[in-house]
C-alpha cells in the first residue's frame, strides 16, 4: 500500500470509530476514497470515473450471465444426449 492509502486506512478507521459505522460503511468510503485517488491520478472528473464504474459492474453481470448461459446450454446437451440414448435402447429392445 502507498502511504497516501495507509494515511486514507488509518483516517477511516478513526471515522469508523467515531461514527460507528458497520464494516460495510467503512469499507464503501475507502473505495470511494480510491475513486478519489484514481481521479486525481487520471485526471479523470468524478462523473467519468463514476460511468467507469458502472461499466465494469455491467461487465461482471454480463460475464456471470454468460457462464450461467454456457451451463445451461450444457445442461440442456446432456439432457437431449439421455434422452436419444434412452429411444435408441427403447428401439432396440
Amino acid at each position: 500500500m502507498t502511504a497516501e492509502e495507509l494515511r486514507s486506512d488509518d483516517q477511516l478507521r478513526a471515522i469508523a470509530r467515531r461514527n460507528n459505522m458497520s464494516s460495510e460503511e467503512t469499507e464503501e468510503r475507502r473505495s470511494e476514497d480510491r475513486l478519489r485517488t484514481i481521479v486525481r491520478r487520471n485526471n479523470m472528473t468524478a462523473e467519468e470515473t463514476e460511468e467507469l464504474r458502472s461499466d465494469d459492474q455491467l461487465r461482471e453481470i454480463a460475464r456471470g450471465n454468460n457462464e450461467s448461459f454456457e451451463v445451461r446450454n450444457q445442461h440442456q446437451a446432456s439432457d437431449r444426449l439421455r434422452t436419444l440414448n434412452s429411444r435408441a435402447t427403447e428401439s432396440n429392445e
